[in-house]
């Protein structure tokens, strides 16, 4: 049988030249069916169906795909050579992994060691690493090679599968498993890893060092634990100190106050290096000042002083603005390095400050600078200004020899002749393939050549990954504009709002899926779109563009009736929940609009709501209406809960 399929590739290396088949010029739509037809062939490829298949498909982009179909059922001995080259010829492309993967696993149980490390490659397959380190130390007992990479698997926080045993019982009997190692793999597993490790590595521990595999579990399973001292013996200190950094910054997440009365009973018995010290002063200062802490201000000011990161110093000066503690604010943004204040966030309030302060024609200035960009601050700059947002739009001009030659590159043919079949994850593979191997002008060339596909994501990703964010109508495409009118118009809503929600949520992807189970281009969920529908909705309907734009949009006024018909607060609610949004709103005193999206506890809402608006100040100037929308936004102001 081996045998038998071993001639069946011969005949095939020389099909071209001795088949006499006759053949016409077969169009790509042809050839498309034909290769179809060939993929369901390919687990018989001596049949004259078969080889007349591969025939018809000769040039076409997806050729090689049926050829792996075939290796890849038939991978064996006899089947070396073409096995080969095929692997020499596609390396590293989406063609390689799925052959590789079942060739390496045949080597490893035919025990071929020598061809198994020949044809060896990193494809992120932990057994076949192990098996690769095994077979070096089989050639050289001594193998720093292998023992690194015994030392890389073996330091997780996680189990590793049965097929490296072999390897790590060689790296331990060299005398490599250290006890630092040990702890190292312990504190993995017990901080944030498979806790369910942390009783075996207890036991390879000294035994007097065994207790803190059990401080740990208990940490775990219960951080207020760190508030019991008597818990930590201080027999190992500076392990001890590591388990209570990793409990104190979970606990100040949930229980601010105790977190707090515990480190002041804890710092006085342990010593923190500074590494441990800057990472507890940012945990603290930052979950204190989400909650509005009256002690946030002095974590705020101490962390400041442990090389402060921009997400730190744009919470200090959220408390202050949320304190509306002008002058301090100012101080605060003078406090930032340059290279951070430049940006567009402290620019813009350190304006507001200005205006609050009285100082209008400082505040003018800067606000000036910044209404000539285009971003959210920007264009809040610009509205305070009442003056039109600045779009900057300058299309990128790609020639088409330029654009002829990237598409006729295999990947580029492979990707689009997928596209064509409707194969989007076989599609995204080849094209991200291809953006590995382009230079930086090339990558552009790629973004234009999809968007002039309709390839809207990966456009919006080229332009974005190149560094390009100019070419506005390219960045910002209206597909589906049929539904989206429609169902805005029908829903009441802005449509210009819809498109800036579908470019946020998925970049026009319809077959977009997220990891908590949000589907299609408006990622609607199951439960969602089953709630406002009261009936049963398929997952495979959310995948439809149509459905799920009508939903989605459905969706968007049910969220506006609940929140009053406040667009910023039903942008927030899309993201975050509508229940959860109201409960950030201010308990008392009404505030401006500006001020409460910078407080948002939440990064990601907060960032979404920026994205969304100013992708609908785009979108609406695409669609006609010159308006400033964020005149009104400057001016607006969000009213306590009721």
């Amino acid at each position: 049988m081996i045998i038998r399929y071993f001639i069946c590739f011969v005949i095939l290396s020389v099909l071209p030249m001795q088949l006499a088949i006759a053949q016409q010029k077969l169009s790509r739509e042809q050839q498309r069916k034909i290769f179809v037809k060939a993929e369901g062939l390919a687990h018989n490829p001596n049949s004259n169906a078969y080889q007349k298949a591969m025939k018809q498909l000769e040039g076409y982009p997806l050729k090689p795909y049926v050829e792996l179909k075939t290796l890849s059922k038939f991978p064996f001995m006899a089947n070396k050579a073409p096995i080969e080259r095929f692997l020499s010829q596609y390396e590293g492309t989406p063609l390689d992994l799925p052959l590789r993967k079942k060739w390496l696993r045949y080597l490893s149980k035919q025990n071929q060691p020598e061809l198994f490390s020949h044809f060896y490659r990193d494809i992120g397959n932990t057994g076949f690493t192990c098996k690769y380190g095994e077979i070096l130390l089989q050639k050289d007992p001594t193998s720093s090679q292998a023992f690194e990479l015994a030392e890389k698997l073996w330091v997780v926080g996680k189990s590793q599968p049965s097929d490296c045993d072999a390897l790590f019982k060689q790296w331990q009997s060299a005398g490599k498993r250290t006890p630092d190692l040990i702890w190292k793999r312990l504190s993995l597993a017990a901080g944030g890893g498979n806790h369910t490790l942390v009783p075996y590595l207890k036991t390879l521990l000294p035994q007097n060092q065994q207790y803190l595999a059990d401080l740990w579990l208990k940490v775990r399973r219960s951080p207020s634990q760190v508030s019991r001292l008597s818990n930590f013996p201080g027999i190992y200190k500076e392990k001890e100190a590591e388990i209570l950094i990793y409990g104190l910054k979970r606990l100040v997440s949930h229980d601010r106050d105790l977190a707090l009365r515990s480190w002041l009973k804890i710092s006085k018995k342990y010593s923190f290096t500074a590494q441990q010290l800057k990472k507890i002063s940012h945990r603290f200062a930052i979950f204190l000042a989400l909650k509005n802490h009256d002690k946030a201000e002095l974590w705020l000011e101490k962390a400041s002083h442990y090389e402060p990161d921009a997400e730190l110093l744009r919470w200090h000066l959220a408390h202050v603005l949320r304190q509306q503690n002008w002058q301090h604010a100012l101080d605060v943004i003078n406090f930032v390095p340059k290279d951070v204040s430049a940006d567009n966030v402290f620019q813009y309030w350190k304006a507001r400050a200005y205006e609050q302060l009285g100082a209008q024609e400082l505040s003018k200035t800067g606000l000036q600078k910044l209404s000539k960009q285009r971003h959210y601050y920007g264009f809040l700059a610009s509205g305070k200004l009442s003056e039109v947002a600045s779009l900057n739009d300058n299309p990128l001009r790609i020639s088409q020899g330029d654009l002829d030659e990237l598409a006729a590159l295999p990947a580029a043919q492979r990707a689009f002749e997928f596209r064509e079949l409707g194969r989007n994850l076989s599609a995204r593979r080849e094209w991200i393939f291809l953006q590995r191997q382009l230079t930086q002008p090339q990558k552009l060339t790629a973004a234009v050549l999809a968007s002039k596909h309709k390839w809207h994501d990966q456009a919006i990703f080229g332009f974005s990954k190149a560094g390009y964010l100019d070419d506005l109508r390219r960045r910002f495409p209206m597909p589906f504009d049929n539904q989206l009118h429609y169902s805005a118009k029908k829903n009441n809503i802005d449509v210009a709002w819809a498109y800036a929600i579908v470019r946020r949520e998925s970049s026009f992807m319809p077959d977009a899926a997220s990891h908590v189970g949000a589907l299609g281009l408006m990622q609607v969920m199951p439960s969602t779109a089953r709630y406002i529908t009261k009936q049963k909705i398929s997952r495979k309907s959310l995948f439809n563009p149509n459905r799920n734009v009508e939903l989605g949009t459905q969706y968007m006024r049910y969220l506006m009736n609940k929140v009053d018909n406040n667009p910023i607060l039903a942008t927030a609610s899309y993201n975050a929940g509508w229940r959860r949004v109201k409960q950030w709103l201010p308990k008392q005193d009404t505030i401006p609009l500006d001020l409460w999206i910078e407080t948002i506890p939440f990064k990601e809402t907060r960032n979404y709501v920026k994205a969304v608006l100013a992708y609908q100040q785009i979108y609406s100037q695409h669609l006609g209406n010159s308006k400033n929308l964020f005149k009104a936004l400057a001016t607006m102001e969000i009213h306590p809960k009721t």
